[in-house]
């Protein structure tokens, strides 16, 4: 089944523009291209994975027939497997599989429109996946995706039924090692009411989670930088949270995890 979060790709107005602000205000080395690769190690194999954030203009057709602005990848152990369970059980497959060198490619649509690419990766992974990921800033890797739905309880247990996904209130866990020093971490998918006022004041279907190293000097090098900042940190149990807005006005979250996290 699902093994780890592929992607989160996102539609933006001008995806160069985009990225190159969150390489200058936030250290994420995309470099010339429109994606970021965030590495991971899977907690079984201990095989250096990773995890994608990628740009696409507004216009894309990548995302048809979805209208919406996110779309995320889900690793998978057998794409074929997949499929024929969803198409026996009446769900919407797009009618195509598409194979690359690295790894083999479907796409589904959730009952809340989203789609969802579902990819394969291949047995051998190529060397250039295994490439250094470029932070150099506050950031260290990729927290999370939230995204709004008319109903999480039933958009979770699809997920769960169809993909084998585990959630509590709403919420999926993909755990992983940090390559280098094997501490453990996670990526969380969740899922949000559509009359959630936690993505306030952006009016956004979907929030990108970063996960910081100081959250405090990050905030304030970013409004030193008149960048816009929501409301004040708060702490919780498990780490330290603040939020800002970006030039496409996307609400971005910031958490600085606690020791045990």
């Amino acid at each position: 089944m699902v093994n780890g979060l592929g992607g989160i790709f996102l539609k933006t107005s001008d995806p160069k523009l985009l990225a190159r602000w969150y390489e200058d205000h936030l250290g994420i080395g995309f470099g010339t291209s429109t994606f970021f690769t965030f590495n991971w190690k899977d907690l079984k194999s201990g095989a250096l994975c990773h995890t994608d954030l990628s740009l696409f203009p507004s216009n894309t057709n990548y995302f048809y027939p979805s209208d919406h602005e996110v779309m995320i990848n889900l690793r998978v152990e057998n794409l074929d497997t997949i499929r024929i369970r969803l198409k026996n059980d009446r769900q919407e497959v797009i009618d195509k599989i598409e194979v690359h060198e690295y790894g083999r490619f479907g796409w589904v649509v959730d009952p809340e429109g989203n789609k969802i690419e579902l990819w394969e990766p291949p047995v051998q992974q190529l060397s250039e996946f295994g490439s250094e990921s470029k932070l150099g800033g506050e950031v260290t890797g990729l927290g999370g995706i939230f995204i709004k739905c008319s109903n999480p309880t039933v958009l979770s247990q699809w997920y769960s039924k169809y993909l084998g996904l585990f959630f509590d209130n709403a919420a999926h866990q993909f755990l992983w090692n940090e390559p280098g020093t094997e501490k453990p971490s996670s990526t969380v998918l969740s899922f949000f009411p559509e009359g959630s006022n936690y993505f306030s004041p952006s009016e956004k279907r979907f929030m990108l989670c970063l996960r910081v190293k100081n959250l405090d000097s990050l905030l304030r090098t970013l409004a030193q930088a008149e960048i816009e900042i929501i409301g004040q940190p708060q702490v919780y149990e498990y780490g330290k949270f603040g939020w800002f807005i970006d030039p496409d006005g996307n609400k971005v979250e910031l958490w600085e995890p606690t020791e045990a996290n």
